[in-house]
């Protein structure tokens, strides 16, 4: 596994591993999706590796994450889990 490190927003930081995956369910990603905002906001994974698990390139998740994170983000406010 790469050893790249994940940066997370200081507000989904804060979050606990059970209220991180309370956002991202909320979130509604869709089944891959899901499995990349899992794979990287909680297990904290290089992209290069949720890419390979997946059979996608790299760039194909970098793309997707922004979307995913604000998604979360986005959740998280709605749940009362981080304030705006």
């Amino acid at each position: 596994m790469s050893s790249a490190r994940v940066s997370l927003p200081p507000e989904l930081d804060r979050l606990l591993r059970s209220e991180m995956l309370e956002c991202i369910e909320e979130a509604n990603l869709g089944q891959l999706d899901t499995t990349v905002a899992k794979r990287y906001l909680i297990d904290q994974w290089a992209q290069i590796d949720i890419a390979a698990e997946l059979g996608l390139g790299r760039t194909t998740i970098s793309d997707r994450i922004p979307r995913i994170v604000n998604k979360v983000r986005n959740a998280a406010t709605v749940l009362g889990k981080i304030r705006t």
